[in-house]
């Protein structure tokens, strides 16, 4: 039994030195603290940029705020505006319609006068005519009666003159 343990312990010591003499060579062909260097570098880079970009984020979240303050005082002040535009649309449209009745008004009243002139010189002539006919039917009445009264006094006369 020594002797077979002899030969698993040199046969163990032989396979340890066998994977000590492969690691040797990997490691040697491998550059273990190159890597180990550049994925310190790597790391180190990728801090840097994640930094840099947190400053960067940082900066656009400032300017974005003051963005958004400038945009609230422009729409404070676009209201602002927009209500004093509408009140002055408001004044012009209240003066242009006081402005519309005033003439609408003037044009009614100048309506009415040439209509009350019309209808007066309308009643006038009427008058007038109704007049001149009354007028000629009395003065041909007159001239009637007279007539008759002339032929008869004419009449009268001749008769007269015939008794002489």
């Amino acid at each position: 039994m020594a002797d077979f343990w002899n030969i698993i312990v040199e046969s163990n010591t032989f396979n340890f030195a066998i994977l000590v003499i492969i690691l040797a060579v990997v490691f040697a062909k491998i550059d273990l603290p190159g890597i180990l260097e550049k994925i310190k570098n790597d790391i180190a880079s990728t801090i840097e940029n994640a930094k840099h970009e947190k400053l960067k984020a940082d900066e656009e979240l400032k300017s974005a705020k003051i963005k958004s303050d400038s945009v609230a005082a422009e729409i404070k002040n676009q209201l602002s505006n927009a209500e004093i535009s509408a009140k002055n649309l408001s004044d012009n449209i209240l003066k242009n319609t006081d402005e519309s009745i005033k003439r609408i008004e003037d044009n009614v009243k100048k309506v009415i006068i040439a209509e009350e002139k019309r209808l007066s010189n309308k009643l006038t002539q009427d008058t007038v005519s109704k007049a001149i006919e009354i007028a000629k039917s009395n003065i041909i009445s007159k001239l009637d009666a007279n007539m008759h009264e002339k032929l008869i006094d004419d009449s009268i006369n001749e008769i007269d003159k015939v008794k002489l």
